[in-house]
């Protein structure tokens, strides 16, 4: 594990830190976490002062426990000088590192430039950050200075970038991934509560996991029983997201909106997905779907069962020779899309490859008539 923390010029006093059952008595909250945390590492982050006044008090207390490297920064009087602090953490951190953050001593602004980083460091660097920690000395009593875990507001970076994922494209397995995180989180470490654990997170993010596969797949049979359990899970589940998930409290209503239309397998029900994964820029699902619903629809037509294999290869054959047809002239044009799509352009004369803005217009203009026909079956 690394260590990164800063040092302050604040005259420093001996005190009796405390986190969870650990107390350890320090002049410098650094000897403290050394202790606990047992880094092989330690990165000190100080300016110019903090070097020339505690430095040399610091090194020999960590001497012998840790391998201490001390990094340079400028104090944080700019914009340009904080972008150097910035630049000066990040080279502190290596691809894959387990870090701890302490911010004990970090000023003014660096509290939250760390925590940005912490973001950026996760997401570029693939770090691992075990804890961001702050000793409250101006919060101390008699049994001495407790230790605040902020951990989990790190975290809610995380769940900021789950949340968007979710709110740009529909896909939630981000947000399944940290909801599970959290059940697993909490019975590892059992000893550090004494409120109940929770017991249905878990299988609430499996099920946002579920329903996200089969969207993004097209899993479009398989969706309304995955989205029935997501349902009926998130309802088993919304007690404890409440209290051990706080940043999916907001999002639980826009879950339940965004999938909850998608509960049956009517072809009224998959025109509107349609839409949804055009809205979303799913444009392959979309137009992959596009080709199945005009088959689904013209079985309807005859009063078949458009679930029917056998039924289904027979309509897409009389569909293909009768394409010119106008009845089938918009299954022309969606296969012309959809092979588009699935071929990547490929086949085309150079200088003929379709844009994007193209097919993603043309694509539009098929929808929209999917749309006009499944309100003429809802109306019928």
């Amino acid at each position: 594990m690394k260590l990164i923390t800063f040092l302050g010029t604040t005259d420093y006093h001996q005190v009796n830190y405390r986190w969870n059952d650990q107390t350890y008595e320090a002049t410098f909250v650094q000897e403290a976490f050394v202790h606990w945390l047992k880094p092989e590492v330690t990165c000190v982050l100080l300016t110019e002062e903090a070097r020339a006044k505690h430095w040399d008090k610091l090194s020999q207390k960590l001497q012998g426990h840790t391998q201490t490297i001390e990094i340079d920064i400028p104090d944080s009087k700019s914009e340009a000088k904080l972008w150097q602090i910035f630049t000066a953490i990040s080279n502190a951190v290596h691809e894959g590192d387990e870090i701890a953050f302490d911010i004990t001593h970090s000023f003014r602004s660096l509290p939250m430039i760390a925590l940005l980083t912490i973001a950026y460091l996760k997401q570029v660097k693939g770090v691992k950050v075990q804890y961001v920690l702050y000793g409250a000395y101006e919060a101390r009593d008699d049994r001495g200075a407790p230790v605040f875990d902020l951990t989990p507001f790190a975290d809610l970076l995380d769940w900021l970038a789950a949340a968007k994922m979710f709110m740009a494209t529909g896909n939630s397995s981000e947000l399944g991934q940290l909801i599970k995180d959290v059940q697993d989180a909490a019975h590892r470490n059992k000893s550090a509560y004494t409120e109940n654990l929770p017991l249905a997170l878990k299988n609430f993010g499996a099920a946002l996991e579920e329903v996200s596969d089969d969207l993004l797949l097209a899993r479009v049979p398989n969706l309304p029983k995955s989205v029935n359990n997501l349902i009926e899970k998130q309802k088993r589940a919304r007690s404890e997201v409440s209290q051990w998930t706080p940043p999916l409290t907001l999002l639980l209503d826009k879950i339940a909106a965004a999938y909850a239309p998608f509960q049956d397998d009517s072809l009224p029900t998959q025109a509107a997905l349609i839409r949804w994964y055009l809205d979303q820029n799913h444009i392959v699902q979309a137009m992959t779907l596009a080709r199945e619903w005009v088959v689904s629809y013209h079985l309807h037509k005859e009063g078949k069962d458009w679930r029917d294999a056998k039924e289904r290869k027979r309509m897409e054959d009389q569909l293909n020779i009768n394409k010119a047809l106008k009845e089938a002239r918009l299954w022309s044009e969606i296969i012309t899309i959809r092979n588009d799509l699935a071929h990547c352009g490929f086949g085309r004369a150079e200088g003929q490859v379709r844009s994007a803005a193209s097919i993603r217009q043309n694509a539009e203009e098929v929808v929209k008539q999917i749309e006009q026909l499944a309100q003429q079956m809802a109306g019928q």
